[in-house]
């Protein structure tokens, strides 16, 4: 019951569920003690599962599964005396996500440590979301090069790579004033719908002939961005195949995930974690998240 609340909200307002719902009093700081000691063995769990093989798949094909992943920054503090001011830094902590096509569950993983330790989780991730030797794997996402690089490490050459169509339309929109002064929203709108056509080749040119001026320095130069940026990912913007297997486009998914799984509870206005503190119960988060809070009572 107090990890079910301080899992959900801040340890304070976990003893004000206690009491709305028990009728009795209980002090913050059993809440976060209770909270802490589930959520280190959910991590553990985790942690145990990681180091297993999560190459060995169930033969056969099965549905496409739609794998994202990006990072969020999360607020922690050194440990030390609790009274008085202690610096703060961000740092980031990786959410990871595989979903079965048509499905309405979602399996995730999480670390904040190295990107090749989210890439491990995200194998298991994906095996317990339905994987198999020959399942297609559609990966979208902003086209950070460690996203990049897990995909194919994890996925290998049964996976694409898509770049989030919202993340290429900032491009667009960014360079459609110097494109066309008049009427830069029906010029972006123009690009869009070449993209989905599959006519990347023709936005491509028509950013190039449209390219600044080499002096100018790269925050003047949108348009040389949105080309430069569209033209080094050519085999990462196959939009109208995606869109003709009824695949996703956009990375609402681990953007949605992030929201619901991770900042709900760890990014609370004022909050600073202990950074193994914040660790442990992302860890519970995704635990829950993914439908196994049963096991850690049993």
């Amino acid at each position: 019951m107090l990890a079910d609340f301080g899992s959900e909200q801040s340890f304070a307002r976990a003893t004000d569920r206690v009491r709305e719902h028990y009728g009795f009093e209980i002090n913050a700081s059993a809440v976060r003690k209770v909270t802490l000691a589930c959520a280190g063995r959910a991590a553990g769990l985790q942690e145990q599962e990681a180091g297993r093989e999560y190459r060995a798949l169930p033969p056969g094909c099965g549905p496409t599964l739609i794998v994202e992943a990006d990072g969020s920054m999360v607020c922690t503090v050194e440990a030390g005396p609790r009274k008085g001011p202690r610096p703060r830094q961000y740092e980031e902590i990786r959410l990871a996500a595989a979903q079965a096509q048509g499905s309405v569950q979602t399996t995730y993983a999480v670390s904040f440590q190295s990107v090749e330790d989210l890439g491990r989780r995200w194998g298991h991730a994906a095996k317990a979301a339905g994987r198999r030797q020959e399942s297609p794997i559609h990966s979208v996402g902003d086209g950070a090069g460690w996203i990049v690089r897990q995909v194919e490490e994890i996925f290998g050459s049964r996976a694409d790579f898509l770049c989030d169509f919202f993340h290429v339309k900032d491009y667009l929109r960014a360079a459609a004033p110097s494109c066309r002064t008049r009427a830069p929203d029906q010029w972006r709108r123009t690009q869009q719908r070449r993209l989905k056509a599959g006519a990347l080749a023709k936005v491509i040119a028509e950013l190039e002939s449209r390219l600044e001026a080499d002096e100018l320095a790269p925050e003047e130069a949108p348009i040389r961005a949105a080309h430069r940026y569209l033209n080094n990912r050519r085999d990462q913007l196959d939009y109208a195949g995606a869109l003709a297997r009824e695949l996703p486009i956009g990375s609402g998914l681990i953007e949605s995930a992030h929201k619901h799984v991770l900042q709900a509870r760890l990014k609370l206005p004022g909050c600073a974690w202990l950074k193994q503190n914040a660790a442990d119960l992302a860890q519970l988060r995704v635990f829950r998240s993914n439908g196994r809070w049963p096991q850690l009572w049993n």
